[in-house]
């Protein structure tokens, strides 16, 4: 009998299980176990479990999902995963449904599904959500049930992702300037708003600055994300490339990015000799600038995602 009800501590190595499971029919097995699954979310100071909500059938957990309010009144549905097999799948319409009518009584309007790169609850860097794509175009079953229960995508998004192994920066004229006039320098990275810094707690987020050694200004900043080595929730071996700036030309961020292409290809070797192996960033896919900042860096696309959008 399908029952839908909110979490308990005892549903942690289940919901790591259908968590990998679900993904796994798409992609290799995600790096993930309750304990995994416990620093990254269940055991943060925002974690409320009536917002996780648990499909059962015959006591036994078969899908879940999470989602959260947002200020802008649409709700994010950040995790959603099912067993593959009838009862799962099945549990999908009715998961679905109750997690609608509690956004609207929390006075919603609308419900989002899917991590990007801008959510902050604690999936960020937990395998494979990394910096976030919304829901992978390669995830077909999920696509499929949440277009027919009304869904609707809103936005696009691909994964770059670099190698630091043999890693061979670009090499210009005006890279060569720069390599000769500017220095890199680790910064303390910028305050973060309680709320966020909560949710990005298991993530180290450091700051590299490219500044220009004659004037002392501040021409390119980069921030990483890395895993915090107590709460391993992402792989030490993965990075992910999150906010950039030109701080010295704000009004000009698309026209000259080759600060910006200097300090990116120059802290991808510094990866590897921390053992990183591998630099990823998701990015819009109507943000063509920013896809050819990344393109002049050597990364590579190499999957897509997309958010999904109903009405309440």
């Amino acid at each position: 009998m399908l029952k839908i009800r909110s979490f308990l501590n005892a549903d942690l190595p289940y919901l790591a299980d259908i968590w990998c499971i679900h993904h796994a029919t798409y992609r290799s097995p995600p790096l993930v176990n309750h304990s995994v699954f416990e620093q990254a979310v269940a055991s943060r100071l925002f974690f409320d479990p009536s917002r996780l909500l648990v499909a059962t059938n015959d006591d036994r957990p078969v899908a879940w999902c999470h989602w959260f309010p947002e200020s802008d009144q649409t709700a994010s549905l950040e995790a959603f995963c099912f067993l593959p097999e009838t009862a799962g799948e099945d549990a999908v319409p009715e998961l679905l449904q109750n997690v609608e009518r509690n956004a609207a009584a929390a006075l919603m309007t609308a419900l989002s599904v899917g991590v990007h790169f801008q959510s902050r609850h604690g999936y960020q860097g937990l395998d494979p959500v990394g910096h976030g794509l919304g829901v992978d175009v390669a995830d077909d079953r999920t696509n499929t049930l949440l277009e027919a229960l009304g869904y609707h995508e809103t936005k696009r998004f691909d994964r770059w992702e670099v190698s630091t192994s043999g890693y061979r920066p670009p090499v210009n004229r005006d890279l060569l300037t720069l390599r000769r006039t500017t220095k890199i320098k680790r910064e303390s990275s910028a305050f973060l708003p309680p709320d966020v810094a909560a949710g990005m707690i298991h993530l180290e987020i450091e700051r590299q600055a490219l500044i220009d050694l004659r004037t002392n200004i501040v021409l390119a900043t980069v921030d990483l994300w890395t895993s915090d080595p107590e709460a391993l929730v992402m792989p030490m071996s993965e990075a992910i490339l999150g906010g950039w700036s030109h701080p010295s030309q704000p009004t000009e961020m698309a026209t000259n990015d080759i600060p910006l292409r200097y300090l990116i290809s120059s802290v991808i070797p510094m990866l590897q000799d921390r053992r990183i192996r591998s630099l990823q960033r998701s990015v819009a896919t109507d943000n063509t600038s920013d896809a050819a900042t990344l393109v002049a860096t050597s990364f590579s696309r190499t999957s897509a995602g997309r958010l999904l959008h109903k009405r309440l």
